[in-house]
């Protein structure tokens, strides 16, 4: 069995996404913060994207969420989190694509623009209108129900759940209301999806680190 280490930080929904997985596979794991923070020099040596996660194998390094989950998978494919229809499988994948690339890619900029004094409201419009778009596109191939693809967890459910909870939270502030109101696939998901223990768990630890991270600014 190798030795994983997941660099992680409970507010993050892509490392959520790796640590569900390895509590989900029952996989004995350790985690922590980049060692010095996020930006630090001796992190880089570790990701010189300076993002998270980042998987420690025995020693090696493996960054990006989507392809941890996917390295994961096939080290260890039982249980699994993949449908086992082929087709079924890809739509997987293209909800964990969407949530990535569509929504929290375009949301970056939400997050330097919180602060009402210095915001800039060219560049929120701009993000507001293409995280729209892509809830638009994830409310078309995403299930109505708890769970995202199939009739049980997959990996798309990692991907979405922590994504829409952001969307849920941060989305609001600046001033588009319940943004997931008019889409009924998107908000019946993501109305049910804590049902199941595993996501109810992920979220609850991204919002105890907002938390957390509030309490801290409030010192």
């Amino acid at each position: 069995m190798p030795n994983y280490h997941v660099y992680s930080a409970d507010i993050s929904p892509f490392a959520q996404r790796v640590v569900l997985q390895l509590e989900y596979k029952q996989l004995p794991f350790t985690q922590g913060a980049p060692p010095g923070g996020l930006q630090s020099d001796e992190y880089e040596k570790i990701n010189p994207m300076r993002k998270l996660p980042v998987l420690q194998i025995d020693g090696a390094c493996l960054p990006e969420s989507e392809v941890i989950c996917e390295f994961i998978e096939e080290m260890h494919p039982e249980p699994t989190l993949l449908a086992v229809d082929p087709l079924q499988r890809a739509r997987g994948r293209l909800i964990s694509r969407i949530a990535d690339t569509y929504i929290m890619n375009p949301m970056m900029p939400l997050f330097k623009n919180l602060s009402r004094a210095t915001r800039d409201e060219r560049i929120v419009d701009l993000a507001l209108k293409s995280i729209q778009q892509g809830l638009h596109y994830l409310d078309h191939w995403i299930a109505p129900g708890t769970y995202a693809n199939t009739d049980r967890l997959t990996l798309a459910d990692f991907a979405a759940s922590t994504t829409l909870t952001y969307v849920a939270r941060y989305v609001p502030i600046f001033g588009m209301k319940e943004p997931m109101s008019e889409l009924n696939n998107l908000s019946t998901y993501f109305s049910l999806c804590r049902k199941d223990p595993h996501i109810d768990r992920g979220l609850s630890r991204i919002e105890a680190g907002w938390e957390h991270l509030k309490s801290g600014k409030r010192q």
